[in-house]
């Protein structure tokens, strides 16, 4: 470690210092905190005003950008002037409207009343300039910018526009292939969903003890997200699915300052049972902390409350990237079923991180918090000498964390490979 007068720095080699199989210690899941107003869901009053297609061919596939298991696309986007404009776009099945950095907003004529015009592959989409939000960050709307550069997203764009289509994600090919639910027969195993039809967000139902609860499906999520009450009453039945306290690894992707990632509750859930199919070793973030642990019991639900308006009825959270990702899936929107193809194993380790909780500002990493271990015997370990909250992380094993993805910065090899026993 090299201190700065000042100014803590952070380097690599902490990086040598590891967690007993974090994976098992620390699953979890983590989308972002974007919540839509109380009030009303943002996109229009009907669904049929919300996203009209203007074109649907037989079928259609591109190819996604899997970002810390968020999926970003470019989507072709319409001028006033009859022009294109190619734009870097962030798939979030989780999130009611469009929304545009504010220049994008205003290079694309919306606040002058023209429509959202765009293409995605072959297909092509319109919305009513009403229904699109301008400018992303804030508590209402995704930052851009903090989570994903050095990628340049510029536009979300959410699952209220493919209601008309058959959507399949292809985690393991990186593709994304739209269909006339007319043209082709879906495959895997059947799973119905409901569907609020103003924003497209769907819900089927997990299973857990014998109860169900409606949970979203949200692949713009990295990591799955759940009430920290419901978490919490599963683990006073289950305590060894209790990994930690304190985002970690993918799970902590937000990397903000803010308790609702330092104090969230990390579980490992061995069997999922979503309908017909059974998710293994699903990683939840179990959050509520959102002005700490007193504000816990009124804000988190406020949060969740606020959230959930959006979907079809009250949801316990979403199912993100690490539950999404070893199946390929298909979304039959106007049937209401969705189809799971396992295509691989659930990776048990995708936590195994050093034990810190990452804000990030500007470009730069910061140690937000430590994460405390559900065994106390391994308590000690989550302490890393000499590192103090505030230290920035310079480095990881030769790349330099600066201007970094936090793709880059939580898959270089220096930040996953350790497990002390």
């Amino acid at each position: 470690m090299k201190i700065r007068p000042r100014r803590r720095r952070w380097y690599s080699a902490m990086l040598a210092t590891h967690i007993k199989d974090f994976a098992r210690s620390v699953p979890l899941a983590l989308i972002c905190i974007a919540c839509p107003p109380a009030a009303e869901p943002i996109i229009a009053k009907e669904a049929s005003t919300a996203t009209q297609s203007a074109r649907v061919p037989d079928a259609g596939t591109i190819s996604f950008i899997l970002d810390a298991q968020r999926i970003l696309m470019n989507v072709t986007f319409e001028t006033p002037e009859g022009g294109t404009r190619n734009v870097l776009t962030w798939f979030n099945m989780g999130m009611p409207a469009p929304v545009l950095t504010k220049a994008l907003y205003h290079e694309l004529g919306i606040d002058r009343g023209h429509p959202l015009t765009m293409k995605l592959g072959e297909f092509s989409f319109e919305a009513a300039p009403e229904t699109v939000v301008d400018g992303d960050g804030g508590l209402a709307n995704p930052e851009f910018a903090q989570r994903f550069v050095p990628h340049p997203v510029e536009a979300m764009l959410p699952a209220a526009f493919f209601q008309q289509a058959i959507v399949t994600l292809d985690y393991q090919r990186r593709t994304l292939t739209l269909a006339r639910p007319e043209t082709r027969k879906p495959e895997g195993i059947a799973v119905p969903f409901a569907i609020n039809t103003k924003t497209g967000l769907i819900a089927p139902d997990a299973e857990v003890d014998g109860k169900r609860y409606p949970i979203v499906i949200d692949a713009g999520s990295g990591y799955s997200w759940i009430r920290g009450r419901v978490l919490a009453e599963w683990l006073a039945k289950h305590p060894d699915w209790r990994r930690a306290d304190g985002a970690v690894g993918l799970s902590n992707y937000n990397m903000l300052d803010l308790p609702f990632e330092k104090d969230a509750l990390l579980a490992r859930v061995p069997e999922l049972p979503i309908g017909a199919i059974t998710l293994e070793n699903v990683g939840l973030l179990g959050i509520g902390f959102v002005m700490g642990n007193i504000g816990n019991s009124l804000i988190g639900e406020m949060f969740w409350n606020n959230w959930q308006q959006s979907a079809p009825s009250p949801v316990i959270g979403w199912l993100g990237g690490n539950a999404l990702k070893p199946f390929k899936l298909t979304i039959d929107f106007p049937n209401r079923v969705s189809y799971w193809q396992r295509q691989t194993k659930a990776d048990a380790h995708d936590l195994d991180q050093v034990a810190i909780t990452l804000v990030r500002r500007s470009g730069s990493y910061f140690i937000g918090g430590f994460v405390r271990k559900a065994n106390p015997a391994q308590s000690e370990s989550v302490t890393l000498e000499g590192c103090e909250i505030g230290d920035e992380l310079v480095a990881v094993e030769g790349l330099s964390a600066w201007g970094a993805s936090i793709e880059q910065v939580l898959s270089a090899p220096g930040a996953r490979r350790l497990r002390t026993h």
